[in-house]
Order: structure tokens, then C-alpha cells, then sequence
């Protein structure tokens, strides 16, 4: 699969020319060599181009249709099949966990419900056991046997955790629907809202079937940047992670929170996801609790970060100070972030290539959003 065989043109309107130039400076000043944006307002595609190269040097461009690695801003998608199996009535958000999967209540976890996984309340405490094991069973059999935080009481205290719960939530999905997580994520969620470039996991052999279509993560926090061997299709892709394995470009993103936006319906007039559900992942949850990860106060629907701003302008991974208090949406880790603006019909996916650290990364965001507000202003 070539790049020609989904390219399509760019769209830069000219109050986007300067985000352009941004995140193009950026790539000089060595943060990341491309980065890929889509905003759309109220529903309509105004800009959706990228910039810079798909892997430093190659010279081969990073485009609209390229691939990325999207980390945790995909963890809403999971999200969202949660709440169309809820909408189902196989689930409840405020089940406990054991319910569906009993030896999940090992060593004093009976009273997780899903709704803590979801907002982080859930106080797991061996998040590095998400990423051994050859495959998905292993890893849910190491999480039952895992443990939580001494004197934690799910609900009451949230600390990020950014891979254990969600393969929980991934495996919740599959014994409540009766099939794998990628292909109820595909039926129900990527088809329908036309996400045809957007997978669940990029394995080697689906590498190489994507050819130069794949954008690749880089460290960029020396320099020369290089190819960071943690996310190569090798390691990552092993096998699937609900909450950091989803590859896709910026614009399928778009299509996903131009569907929240609209109630939860999608474009050709299918249901997704009932407005109730909806409402309940992405509005506060809970609200001026501590993150305990983070060190910040960070207010959470299920699956979504809610605007914190008004809490501290240090909250990381931030919509830009433009957004609206009902802005609700997910970032990834050192690279990306999705939203939506309720009250200003506004989407965006923004997806770089490269990851400085956190404090080069949370500076490079709000200067690249603070331009996207500008622009759509």
C-alpha cells in the first residue's frame, strides 16, 4: 500500500499558514521531523495537511493520509465501545469489574468498578506488567493476580495509569460482546464513522503492508533524533493495547469527535452511541481531585481528560487557554492530543512524530494550539 493510493490534497486556508509555519520551525528547532493536524468546524473539514517527513532523513513526506502513532488520544475510542455495550445493557459503567471477569477480584480488587478504570480512580499499582507477557491472555492473567495501592478506596483518589486498566477495559470488551476488541472496534466504532486508515494495532506485517504511509515515533531529545526502539511495529505491536496501539491519521480523529459533537451520531445518520452514555464519558466525573501521577488537580469524564485550566495553568496535556471548560478530549504520550469544543463546534487532531520530553512537548503544544485557536477565531 503506497502513499498515492489514499493521498489527497492538502487543505491550509490562509489563517492556517501560520500553524503551518509553526510547525515547521519546530522541526528546525529539532522537536520532531513531521507533525499532522485536522480541525474541523462544526462538522466541516477547514484544515487538514501535514508537514516534515514520516522518518527523519528519509525524505519521504509526511502527509494528510500518513499513519501515526497515536498512543493514549485513542484511548477514547475504547472508551466509546464501552458505552455502546452499555447502551447494549451487556455492561454497566458502576459493574464491578469481577463481574465479568472473576479473577480480576484477586488480592482485594473486588470492588473496582469499570468507571474507576476508566477516570484512573482505580488505584492499580503494577502498571509495568501491561507491557510483558507474549500476548493479551498473559497480560490479563498478570493483571488478576496484580495488586492495588495500600489503603486506596477506588473512587476516592486518581492517579494516571496508562496501560493496565485499559487492557482490562479491552478485555471486558471482548467477553461482554463475545469478539475480539479489534474487530468490535472496527464494527462498531471505525466503520461506521469512515476511520478506514485507523488500526487498533500495527503489527510488523501490517507495517510493511502500510509501506511509506507509516509515520514512525522518534526521540527527539537529543539530537540527531532517532527512531525510538520502544515504538517500532517490532515491540509495540506485539499484540494489541487498547489504550496505546492505535495507529491513524489526524483526520479519522477528526471523524470520530466531529461524531461526539454531533450527539453521537454518524455522518450518514447511524446511531453510534446513545446521547445519555455519551454525556457520561465526556463530562466531569470527578472534579478537583489530585492527580496523584501528575501532581496537578485534573478533572475526568470515563475515558476523556475534561478542561483543568481553571485549576492551574500547569495541567499538562491541555486543550490551549482558548478552550472552553467543557472541552473534553485525550493526549498521547509526548506526541499528540484530540478534543472537542461543545461550545465552539470545534474538533482537532494534532499528531507529531517525535517526542522531546514532557516539558519541550507541553510548551510545543500550547504554542501549536494557541495558534489553531487563533486561526479558527
Amino acid at each position: 500500500m503506497s502513499t498515492h493510493d489514499t493521498e489527497t490534497e492538502p487543505i491550509i486556508p490562509p489563517a492556517f499558514e501560520p500553524v503551518k509555519n509553526l510547525l515547521e520551525q519546530q522541526i528546525q528547532e529539532g522537536l520532531h521531523p513531521g507533525a499532522q493536524l485536522c480541525v474541523a468546524l462544526h462538522g466541516e473539514v477547514v484544515a487538514d495537511f501535514a508537514v516534515g517527513e514520516t522518518v527523519a532523513g528519509s525524505g519521504i513526506p509526511l502527509t494528510s493520509a500518513s499513519v501515526m502513532p497515536l498512543f493514549s488520544s485513542a484511548k477514547p475510542i475504547t472508551a466509546v465501545a464501552i458505552g455502546i455495550l452499555a447502551d447494549s445493557g451487556r455492561l454497566s459503567v458502576a459493574d464491578r469489574v469481577a463481574v465479568h471477569i472473576p479473577e480480576f477480584a484477586a488480592d482485594g480488587k473486588s470492588s473496582v468498578q469499570i468507571r474507576h478504570l476508566m477516570n484512573h480512580t482505580a488505584g492499580l499499582a503494577d502498571d509495568a506488567l501491561a507491557d510483558g507477557g507474549a500476548n493479551c491472555a498473559e497480560v490479563i492473567v498478570s493483571l488478576g493476580d496484580s495488586r492495588m495501592h495500600e489503603g486506596w478506596v477506588p473512587g476516592e483518589r486518581s492517579a494516571y495509569i496508562p496501560t493496565s486498566g485499559w487492557h482490562i477495559l479491552g478485555e471486558l470488551i471482548e467477553r461482554a460482546s463475545g469478539i475480539s476488541f479489534e474487530d468490535f472496534v472496527q464494527d462498531f466504532v471505525l466503520s461506521p464513522l469512515n476511520m478506514d486508515s485507523t488500526f487498533p494495532n500495527v503489527d510488523p506485517l501490517m507495517a510493511t503492508d502500510l509501506g511509506d504511509r507509516l509515520g514512525m515515533m522518534h526521540d527527539s531529545r537529543r539530537q540527531p533524533m532517532s527512531l525510538n526502539p520502544a515504538y517500532v511495529p517490532e515491540r509495540l505491536g506485539r499484540f494489541v493495547r487498547p489504550g496505546s496501539s492505535f495507529h491513524g491519521p489526524a483526520h479519522d480523529m477528526v471523524n470520530f469527535y466531529s461524531m461526539l459533537l454531533n450527539s453521537g451520531i454518524a455522518p450518514d445518520g447511524e446511531r453510534v452511541i446513545s446521547e445519555s452514555i455519551l454525556a457520561s464519558l465526556t463530562t466531569r466525573q470527578h472534579d478537583g481531585i489530585l492527580d496523584e501521577t501528575f501532581g496537578v488537580v485534573m478533572d475526568r469524564g470515563l475515558g476523556f481528560f475534561i478542561d483543568s485550566q481553571r485549576h492551574s495553568p500547569a495541567v499538562p496535556y491541555g486543550y490551549g487557554t482558548a478552550a472552553s471548560q467543557t472541552t473534553f478530549g485525550h493526549g498521547g504520550k509526548e506526541s499528540s492530543t484530540g478534543f472537542a469544543d461543545p461550545e465552539k463546534g470545534l474538533t482537532v487532531s494534532l499528531v507529531f512524530n517525535g517526542m522531546p520530553g514532557e516539558p519541550k512537548h507541553d510548551r510545543r503544544l500550547k504554542r501549536v494550539l494557541a495558534a489553531v485557536h487563533e486561526a479558527v477565531a
